[in-house]
Order: structure tokens, then C-alpha cells, then sequence
């Protein structure tokens, strides 16, 4: 089913440069950390207004950037310029309604194709199908519209009662084969609204074979029960391996045929089948990083159809790439604790908790995931991973193996699970267990370049297959050659083998690639002690101790020794130390 969804993304993207310009397609990056609902003071001017808009925008506050650019274009209302950017603001916020008269103004000064796809909304939610496809009518279809507006412009016209004009309308997707399967998809919930179910059952066994996913899945499943085809449904809902959680809809709609409950069809009406399309539009935008696109898309399909589960975790996905947990919380909490996708929202709501810096929460959360379905292990995968991001080893260890004892099969041949469970025991003490699962992921994924350092470098700070270690560390900074954390393993490898110059020249790149990092500073301030760089090595060692944390009393221990005994325990694996390698007395470390 992949093949024509990642055709029509690739399509879709290519054209989406063309609805907010050049930068569309990049995701919206926040400036800092602030989540949760804005604190919208009074501003006194117009301009304050404006610029504290800016300052709104540039760190996806969307709530207080529409307010202020609102605040900003009451003061100076003939201003164009911040007429659209007033209405860009309150759309992305949410705000549909306040966007309509700004719309509404801006189409009369210019062609602005996302003020008309808000004058569409606006008529499509009210019933005004006419009035919606004269609005379509003078749309450019060029750029994202030219995959949009057929989409639109089909259900104004199913709304109006003209299903086959509608089927029509969709023509231009229909004959691009990357989005064929799509025309098909809505071509089959169209016929399903007017009541030609035989139709509607053709237009998605065909879209079906043109690779449309897992919503038509649901479709077509809810038409085969409600034609009494009870069989063909169980077939469909069957052909899923369940490893997405996002695939329970197709476990929940298997549970309620065979407890006969009553489907529905997925779209009830032109306004949902409206909402559906802005779904997905948003829903591959979102895929491929253009998020501001995406937002919009989300915002206008809940416009339509608040009570949207898909859509509200479309919208809370994209809050979180925007850097917005708190409203990302917000938005999963509200989803229908009976949907089919309440368990998958709770597994992202728990990731804002995270974000939040309300690990406790997170925890209890996923906890309570766990016992809900006690078959998967993504809950207890992700608690594994929560412990192991604070700091709490032997947790993480306990949540990982949870999670195995689920799905040992799967997990057993997942590289990535074993390398993060691999990080939790060796950071616990667990090295035995660590190994296993570090060297098992590298057979299953030999070429990512942090898991062949992250064994390497153990192997070699351990003192154990120093030889072999040092083949990993060499192929990962052949795999990653700018990564610092990476040339200091390296730097480190050379160090324990008593290759002090090959040392001091690898630790010396991997500082200037990652400055801020105490480890590497304070393993070059070792190798400059070791090459007879005593005042060089003192100025690594007190940068280094600068920038410690204050939760690693070991390593600031450590350094504070250095600074006033000197290199004691050089630790040197291999290679014979002359005397000038050994520690200075300490008369030696006065007189520097």
C-alpha cells in the first residue's frame, strides 16, 4: 500500500513551495523551549503590537502572535501587508473564524490562494456549496491548489447533489498516476454519501490496488459490513502485521464486527469528505517537513469536523515538530478516550509530558498504556527510553525487558532496540548483557556510525578487544567523518594504545567540532599532559571542568584531582611510558 502514498507525497511536495513560499517546505523550528499557553499582555502601540507578534511567531507561540498582529491591524487596518499577516497568524492558530473577514479583504485586494481556500471552508461548513464552487471556480490551479482544488471543488459539487459532476471534478487526479488512488478513494466516498453503494464499492476496490492506505482500509471495511459482507471485511482488517500503532482502527473495527456493532461510513456527508481532504493534504505535508502547510491543513479539516480524532493527532504531531508540547498536550488530552486512536495519542501525550519536563507524569503514563495493552510493547519501549533520557539506568533496563518479554521475536531482530537497551545496561553497570546487545545490533545494521562507536568506544575505555574496537571507531568516522563525538573515540582509541601525537591530532579536530563538550576537552587536556603540554592541558582540564554538569560529580572529581596532583593514572593500555610520561612531582605542578 506505500507505493501510492509515497508517489503522491513526492507529487504533492513539489508543488507545495508555491502556497507560503520558497521556505514552505521546511519544518517550522522553534527559537526556544516555551510550551503551554501564552501570557498575552497588553501591549500600548500598534508597532509593539507588531513587533511583540514577531516575537510571538519566531517562537511558534501561535495563540499570541495572532492576538498581537490582530491588536497591530486594528490600529493600522488599511495596511495590506499586515493584513496578511494577521490573517496568516489567526489561521495558523486555529482562529477560522476570525480569519473569514480578513479572507474576505484580502481577496478583494489580491489572489490569495490560502484566503480562498478559508472562503471555501467558511462556505462549505455553512451548506453553501454554490457559493463554494464559484469561490473554486476562480481559483488558479496551479501549485498546491492544482492538487487541492479538485479535491474541493468535487465535494462542493457532491454537497450540491451533482455526484457525477463531482466524480468529474476529480478527473485531474485521476489521470496523474501519482494520485490516482486518491481520486479513486474520494470518488468511493462520494458515491457512498449519494447512496451508490455497488459505486462507491468499485471506485475503492480499484483505489486499493492503486496503493491508497489505511484509511481506505477502514472505508472499505465499513462498506463491506454494512453491504453484509462480513467476510471480505475480516480478510481486510486481517492483512496487517499490528506494528503501527496507528493500525489499532483496523483491530477496533475487526472487535466491533464481530461484536455486530452498527459502522459508519467514514465520511457522513460533503462537509466531512471536505475534512477528510484537508486530513490527508495535511497528513502527507506533514510527512515530508512542510509543517506550516501542514498546520494549516489540520486547522481547516478541524475546522470542519472538530470532532476528529485523525485530525486532532494530525494537529498534535505537528505541534510538537513546531516545538509546542504544551498545546500538543492539550490538543491529544481531547480526543475521545473511546477512539480507536486514544492509545496512540496517549503514547505521543506522554512525549509532551516529556518535553514538559514532567518526567513523573510521563512515566505514569506510559505505565498505564502498559496495562491497557498488555500484548504491545511500545508503551514499555517508551518508558525505556524516558528512564534511560533521565538518567535512571536500571529503570530503563527494567522497562526494555518488559517490552521483550511482549515480543521477543520483534524485538530480537530490531537493531534499534538493542542499541538503546544496549546504552541503558552498559550505563548500568550490565556490560555481559551490553555487549550482547550492542554487537547483535551491529550485525543487523553494520553501517550506522554512533552504534559502531558507541561499542567500539567501550571496548576501548574498557581495556577489551582493543584491536577490534578500533576497527568499529575507524569505520564510523569513515561513516561520519565531521562527527566530533565520533573523531574523539578515535582520539581516545590512539590515546589507550599510547599513539600520543596520532592522539593529541584527533582530540585536537574533535574539539573544534564539538567545543561545548566537556568529555573530549578533558581527554585532550590528558593527551596534552602525556606529550609534556602541561599548561595546555591545565587550560583543557578547567574548560572542561566549566563545563561539567553538576549531576557528574565523578568526572568534576576527577578534573579537580588532575589540577592539583597532575595526570597520576594515565591509563595507558599498551606502550612503555618514559619518564618523562609519568606524573610531575609535585614541586614541578608549584612552579608551572
Amino acid at each position: 500500500m506505500a507505493n501510492g502514498r509515497t508517489r503522491a507525497a513526492a507529487a504533492m511536495l513539489a508543488v507545495a513551495a508555491a502556497a507560503f513560499g520558497p521556505g514552505a517546505t521546511a519544518a517550522a523550528a522553534a527559537q526556544d523551549g516555551i510550551t503551554g499557553a501564552a501570557r498575552i499582555a497588553p501591549v500600548e502601540t500598534a508597532i509593539g503590537a507588531y513587533l511583540a507578534g514577531r516575537t510571538a511567531d519566531r517562537t511558534n507561540d501561535l495563540t499570541a502572535a495572532a492576538t498581537y498582529y490582530a491588536q497591530a491591524l486594528s490600529a493600522d487596518p488599511e495596511n495590506p501587508q499586515l493584513l496578511a499577516t494577521a490573517f496568516r497568524a489567526a489561521l495558523r492558530a486555529g482562529e477560522v473564524d476570525r480569519a473569514v473577514p480578513m479572507a474576505r479583504r484580502l481577496d478583494s485586494i489580491e489572489l490569495d490562494g490560502m484566503a480562498q481556500a478559508v472562503l471555501l471552508t467558511a462556505d462549505i461548513a455553512s451548506g453553501k456549496f454554490k457559493d463554494a464552487l464559484a469561490t473554486a471556480a476562480s481559483v488558479e490551479r496551479a501549485g498546491l491548489a492544482a492538487f487541492v482544488m479538485p479535491l474541493v471543488e468535487a465535494w462542493a459539487r457532491a454537497g450540491s447533489g451533482d455526484t457525477e459532476g463531482a466524480v468529474t471534478a476529480l478527473s485531474p487526479l485521476a489521470d496523474n498516476p501519482a494520485f490516482s488512488g486518491l481520486a479513486s478513494a474520494h470518488e468511493g466516498m462520494i458515491r457512498e454519501v449519494a447512496g451508490d453503494l455497488a459505486g462507491a464499492r468499485s471506485a475503492y476496490e480499484r483505489a486499493l490496488v492503486e496503493g491508497e492506505p489505511l484509511r481506505l482500509a477502514q472505508a472499505l471495511g465499513s462498506l463491506y459490513r454494512r453491504s453484509g459482507d462480513l467476510d471480505a471485511a475480516r480478510a481486510l482488517y486481517r492483512d496487517d502485521d499490528g506494528s503501527d500503532p496507528e493500525n489499532l482502527l483496523l483491530q477496533a473495527a475487526l472487535a466491533d464486527l464481530e461484536a455486530g456493532v452498527e459502522p459508519r461510513p467514514l465520511v457522513a456527508d460533503a462537509v466531512e469528505g471536505t475534512a477528510e481532504s484537508f486530513y490527508q493534504v495535511g497528513s502527507i505535508l506533514e510527512r515530508e517537513g512542510a509543517i506550516d502547510l501542514a498546520l494549516v491543513y489540520a486547522r481547516l479539516a478541524l475546522h470542519l469536523r472538530p470532532d476528529f480524532p485523525l485530525g486532532q493527532m494530525l494537529l498534535g504531531d505537528i505541534l510538537i515538530a513546531m516545538d509546542r508540547p504544551g498545546e500538543a498536550l492539550a490538543v491529544f488530552e481531547a480526543i475521545d478516550d473511546a477512539s480507536p486512536v486514544a492509545w496512540p495519542a496517549g503514547l505521543q501525550e506522554a512525549d509532551a509530558l516529556a518535553d514538559l519536563d514532567r518526567y513523573e507524569e510521563a512515566a505514569v503514563r506510559l505505565e498505564g498504556l502498559a496495562e491497557q495493552r498488555p500484548a504491545r510493547s511500545e508503551a514499555l519501549i517508551r518508558l525505556g527510553d524516558l528512564h534511560r533520557v533521565e538518567g535512571v539506568f536500571e529503570a530503563s533496563v527494567e522497562a526494555y525487558d518488559r517490552a521483550y518479554e511482549r515480543a521477543p521475536d520483534v524485538l530480537d531482530e530490531d537493531w534499534t532496540f538493542l542499541y538503546r537497551r544496549g546504552i541503558a545496561l552498559e550505563r548500568a553497570g550490565l556490560w555481559a548483557r551490553a555487549e550482547r546487545d550492542l554487537t547483535r545490533a551491529i550485525a543487523l545494521e553494520p553501517d550506522h556510525a554512533h552504534l559502531l562507536n558507541y561499542l567500539g568506544y567501550s571496548w576501548i575505555d574498557r581495556g577489551e578487544n582493543l584491536a577490534e574496537g578500533e576497527e568499529l571507531i575507524l569505520k564510523a568516522v569513515e561513516l561520519a567523518p565531521d562527527d566530533g563525538y565520533i573523531v574523539d573515540s578515535l582520539g581516545w582509541a590512539y590515546y589507550r594504545t599510547g599513539r600520543l601525537e596520532e592522539a593529541v591530532e584527533a582530540l585536537e579536530r574533535a574539539v573544534a567540532l564539538r567545543p561545548e563538550d566537556p568529555t573530549i576537552n578533558d581527554h585532550l587536556g590528558d593527551a596534552y599532559w602525556m606529550v609534556d603540554r602541561r599548561t595546555e592541558a591545565r587550560f583543557q582540564w578547567r574548560r572542561a571542568l566549566r563545563m561539567a554538569e553538576r549531576d557528574e560529580p565523578e568526572m568534576i572529581l576527577d578534573i579537580e584531582r588532575k589540577l592539583a596532583d597532575g595526570l597520576v593514572d594515565p591509563g595507558i593500555l599498551e606502550g612503555p611510558l618514559t619518564a618523562t610520561d609519568q606524573a610531575a612531582p609535585e614541586s614541578a605542578v608549584e612552579a608551572e
